[in-house]
């Protein structure tokens, strides 16, 4: 143990002594270490984290899909989940839930929340209890029959909610006398039995459409069996029994839809059937590639930072040549020697790693600043105690990747080469190799990176440059829950939006304003997919075919930006008329049903939604418009082909309204919020946005993954060329004898310029090529994330590796310059001295 205390205090005394190359190793092991630990955190609290609900490895979702690949997974209706509740046996129970705008009022001003719907049951299959108060119970269930709900005349019973964490903080300070209290959710009495706790949250993948963050929880009404099979609109989410696979689940679940697809023309038509998905794995299953990847990046630039220091190292150990092989001379043996030296390498990574955990904690913070909400538990990220045993296995990582070959090398030298006054030549021939060597490596993993981060730049520049079809420009968009207690008439709710609409119109600087359901982008697509067809289509084919519906106000078109390609659009006239029901379509559902023909006034069959009796039936509407296609769920795929119907044709689906103001769309917000309350002061004005950050927000994950892969490639290209820098200076100082011979026999600084430069870039050369083949590999990876740009995009591969290469030459030219100015005199001196 003393020897050890000695061997410490003799490596904090060395480095205290060359505080600049200290300091320069830190620093290089601190952003190694930091890079790693800080992504890291990242995909622990994303990815390695389990669900923060009971044994949630055995909760899964389930979906309905269509057997057409190309069809997207769909939610799942009412009967269709009676039938996975009867017709399984190896499920413990089944869950359903969607979410949707409401409002609150009475005490203090009204509000607009996200109020999730479920069976009784959710939050028993999830294994969630409640921080204060108690769980739904089977006896808060009240069934109410669909006709009476739209009924202005038959009052609606109470209900019961549980409020989420956030809500009971910020609207009732915490209270402890919350429970027992009625609340006005929608102009309907509601009693609090409860709170959640506060890391509640309902985690759902991207694609889910339904909202996660929920602020208060009602049950659901409404008898699934009420509900027609070709609406599907429910979540499900459900526990396996105790030791059944998620194998033997699927097989049960293939079988029911067999069933199903047999008794049901519906899932005939559509060839349904069954996805069963671990939820976790759900959740995180967009986001895993990106993060493997950036945890790869992460590796990479640790061992660049490790090669740098290794470099450092071994021209620190050919400097201590002599001293190590006196230390021997006396009778240190090699493994006192060996020790010795990890034990220094030890002490800087261990350093160095303190100041990694102090840069990560700093990368943590300002990765939660750029959080928009698209990265599941992303307010999870910390540095926690896994992440704190990560960080510990990194610094010794690290300290064997640059400490054991120097320490190797130092720990065996030749007695009789060190003790000579110029025997060793500042580490000889086989530790220049390995110095470069080393170089090579680093130039090729920074190639690697900078690829990466090149193909994500493309990707990113495509995207702002993809024609959405709307101009989000000087547009401003609110939402505008009716409490549907106080608008349960279907006329009431179109009228309060028309008049709204014509008192927008009239408010100096707006130029347009109308509504929608869902807008572009906004999320929630998954509740409006229904079947459509022209007119004679066979039965099979008219389900077979999907569209997005959308409920439409006048002006929303002219307020979007939209374009109009034949026809005209919704006017005000489609939503007091009673005649013949009318819609616009948009050019790709045009392109499908008709093609080559003008499909004004046509007939297409679509589904209506009968208001008296919660049933689907086809119905003819007639084409009056078409409009370009619109990209509403992302900016990286085409959406499906648009049905736009005048929003009477159900009134009560949640309008979001774009109001155009040329210059001013901000400036208007005032006046906005004004004419809503003149009209009715219990209707909130929520989520008051410019439709630009719609479309910021819809570049989110690929601005995410670009901002960290374009960190690292930076630190890996500064690293890269400080590692080509060091080792041709090196080099240079190990060769200013023989440059110097060579000037003094008339060589020009031309020729001893081009002589330093070509070892430079035989260096980056190789490492290029190692590089490529190695990017075509590891690029594959983030193919997920890109849009307009292969994995393998030549162009991209080809000016990354042109780059790379110019700095490595221009790393190069600098110490070059230090050798044509070698004075050829003292250079013969020294070499004769």
């Amino acid at each position: 143990m003393s020897s050890l205390l000695q061997d410490l205090k003799y490596a904090l005394r060395s480095y205290s002594h060359r505080p600049a190359f200290t300091a320069i190793v830190l620093a290089t092991l601190a952003i190694g270490i930091g890079s790693n630990v800080a992504i890291f955190s990242v995909a622990n609290a994303i990815l390695f984290k389990p669900l923060p609900y009971r044994d949630p490895e055995r909760l899964v979702l389930i979906w309905n899909r269509s057997g057409d690949a190309e069809s997207a997974r769909s939610l799942v209706s009412g009967p269709d989940f009676l039938d996975y509740e009867e017709e399984t046996t190896l499920f413990e129970e089944f869950a359903g839930a969607f979410a949707i705008n409401g409002t609150i009022t009475g005490e203090g001003p009204p509000e607009q929340l996200m109020m999730g719907w479920s069976t009784a049951n959710l939050f028993k299959v999830l294994g969630v209890t409640p921080k204060i108060g108690r769980d739904f119970k089977p006896d808060d269930v009240i069934y109410v029959d669909p006709r009476e709900m739209m009924d202005p005349n038959k009052p609606m019973p109470p209900g019961t909610v549980l409020l989420s964490h956030a809500l009971w903080q910020q609207r009732y300070g915490g209270a402890d006398d919350i429970l027992g209290q009625t609340l006005e959710l929608d102009g309907q009495r509601s009693i609090v039995v409860g709170v959640l706790p506060e890391d509640f949250r309902i985690y759902l993948p991207e694609d889910a459409g339904m909202p996660t963050n929920v602020d208060v929880w009602r049950v659901l009404p409404i008898a699934m069996d009420t509900n027609p099979r070709e609406a599907a609109w429910l979540t499900v989410v459900s526990r396996l029994k105790e030791g059944v696979s998620l194998a033997q689940a699927q097989d049960e679940m293939d079988r029911l839809a067999e069933h199903l697809r047999q008794q049901y023309q519906v899932h005939a038509n559509s060839k349904m059937q069954i996805e069963l998905n671990s939820m976790h794995e759900d959740v995180v299953r967009h986001l895993r590639p990106v993060l493997w990847a950036l945890i790869g990046a992460g590796g990479f630039v640790l061992l660049i930072a490790c090669a740098n220091v290794a470099n450092l190292m071994l021209v620190r150990s050919a400097s201590r040549q002599r001293e190590v092989a006196v230390r021997a001379a006396l009778g240190a043996g090699q493994g006192r020697l060996v020790r010795q030296m990890l034990l220094e390498s030890g002490v800087l990574s261990f350093v160095g790693g303190i100041g990694g955990i102090a840069l990560a904690w700093a990368g943590i913070r300002l990765l939660l600043s750029m959080d928009s909400g698209e990265l599941p538990r992303i307010d999870r990220v910390t540095i926690d105690g896994p992440v704190l045993l990560f960080a510990l296995a990194t610094v010794l990582i690290a300290a064997l990747l640059f400490g054991l070959a120097p320490a190797l090398r130092t720990a065996s030298p030749s007695l009789v080469d060190a003790i000579r006054e110029r025997g060793t030549e500042m580490g000889g021939i086989r530790s220049n190799k390995l110095r470069s060597g080393l170089v090579v490596v680093e130039v090729a993993l920074a190639l690697v990176l900078l690829i990466g981060a090149g193909l994500l730049s493309r990707s990113f520049t495509a995207l702002q440059n993809v024609d959405p079809g709307f101009r989000s420009d000087d547009v401003l968009t609110f939402s505008l829950p009716l409490p549907f207690d106080k608008y349960r008439a279907p006329t009431g709710r179109t009228e309060f939006f028309l008049r709204l609409r014509e008192r927008l119109k009239a408010l100096p600087g707006v130029m347009e304003a109308g509504g929608v359901t869902p807008l572009p982008l906004q999320g929630g697509d998954q509740y409006y997919i229904f079947s459509y067809g022209p007119a004679g289509i066979s039965e099979q084919d008219y389900r077979r075919n999907k569209a997005d519906y959308r409920w439409a106000s006048p002006g929303y078109f002219e307020a979007m930006g939209i374009k109009l390609v034949s026809g005209r659009y919704l006017n005000e006239s489609d939503n007091r008329d009673e005649s013949a029901p009318v819609v616009v379509i948009d050019e790709e559902l045009a392109r499908k049903a008709w093609p080559g023909q003008d499909p004004v006034d046509r007939q297409l069959q679509v589904e209506r939604f009968r208001l008296d009796d919660f049933k689907m039936e086809p119905t003819a509407v007639r084409v009056v418009g078409v409009v370009g296609r619109v990209r509403s769920e992302s900016l990286a795929a085409e959406s499906r082909e648009t049905v736009y119907f005048p929003h009477k044709n159900f009134p009560y689906a949640p309008q979001t309204f774009a109001v155009r103001a040329p210059g001013n769309a901000l400036g208007v917000v005032t006046a906005v919020q004004r004419e809503v309350q003149a009209l009715d002061p219990d209707v909130p004005v929520a989520d008051l946005r410019l439709m630009e950050s719609y479309v910021s927000g819809a570049l989110a994950q690929v601005r995410f993954s670009l901002t960290l892969i374009s960190v690292f490639a930076a630190l890996a290209l500064i690293l890269a060329a400080l590692g080509i820098y060091g080792v041709i200076s090196f080099s240079v100082q190990q060769r200013t004898q023989e440059i110097g011979v060579r000037m003094a026999f008339g060589a020009e600084g031309g020729s001893i310029l081009g002589l330093v430069v070509r070892q430079g870039m035989i260096l980056a050369l190789s490492g290029v090529i190692i590089g490529l083949a190695s990017a075509f590999i590891a690029t594959r990876l983030i193919a997920s994330q890109l849009y307009g740009v292969t994995a393998t995009d030549p162009v991209t591969f080809a000016l990354i590796s042109l780059m790379l290469v110019a700095v490595t030459a221009a790393a190069s030219y600098v110490p070059a310059r230090k050798a044509v100015r070698v004075d050829p005199l003292q250079a013969l001196t020294g070499a004769t001295g």
